[in-house]
This record gives structure tokens, C-alpha cells and sequence, in this order.
């Protein structure tokens, strides 16, 4: 398996109902999550909440803009079922909310570790 590195944005305001607000002085996106079915939270063994966005990254060759990949919400089966959304009603829950392209990252160098404290062009050994 080869490793692939992807860069991209994610549209927050692409799921429904979402909206940038200002909330005490401070720029907020609110989302509601009965409006999306695709929003899992959940507490953990502590107390903390953990909010998750179900996704769906799929390959979009021959993209006009050299995007290599797209996003998308993803509602499963059991929240189809859950919320009662048709097959036909889901597009509307599962919007493009972002595209990714490929990278490459820069190869790391193999440097060997350089003793300071040793003058310039002194002998270290083989």
C-alpha cells in the first residue's frame, strides 16, 4: 500500500442547516445535528462529548480543477432507517462539503548527527 497524501478544504456550511453566527464576540458555526444524520455524538468514559461527521471520500478523476478526490456526508443505513429518509431524499443529507488533491511531501533527509563541539575539518573517524 502506498501512502497518499491529500490536501483540501471541508465546507462546514455545506450540512444542513448550518450557520455562521456570531455568539458572545465570537465568529461560530452552529450545526444542527437532528438536521444531520450524518452528526454522531457521543460521550466517553470521562464526560466529554465527541461530535463525529460520518464521511465518505470517494476519487473524482479529470477534475476541471485538478481535485483528485471529493467529500461527502454519509448517512448509513441504520440512520436512513432512524430518520426515515428515502433513497430518494437522501442527496439532500449527503452534500459535496469538500475536495481534496494529492501531494507530494518533501523526502526526509538522512543526515548523520554532527558532533559541535569538534573544530571544523577534524578527523571523527570511519
Amino acid at each position: 500500500m502506498t501512502n497518499t497524501n491529500l490536501s483540501g478544504q471541508i465546507d462546514l456550511l455545506a450540512l444542513a442547516g448550518a450557520q455562521h453566527k456570531s455568539v458572545e464576540g465570537q465568529d461560530c458555526i452552529i450545526i444542527p445535528v437532528g438536521s444531520n444524520p450524518s452528526i454522531f455524538v457521543t460521550s466517553t468514559k470521562n464526560g466529554a462529548t465527541k461530535a463525529y461527521l460520518d464521511v465518505v471520500i470517494r476519487e473524482s478523476p479529470n477534475n476541471q480543477f485538478g481535485n483528485t478526490h471529493f467529500v461527502k456526508a454519509n448517512v448509513g443505513k441504520s440512520n436512513r432507517e432512524k430518520f426515515g429518509i428515502s433513497r430518494e431524499d437522501l442527496q439532500k443529507f449527503t452534500p459535496i462539503i469538500g475536495n481534496l488533491k494529492t501531494f507530494e511531501s518533501a523526502p526526509k533527509a538522512t543526515q548523520q548527527p554532527v558532533d559541535d563541539d569538534l573544530p571544523e575539518d577534524t578527523f571523527q573517524g570511519f
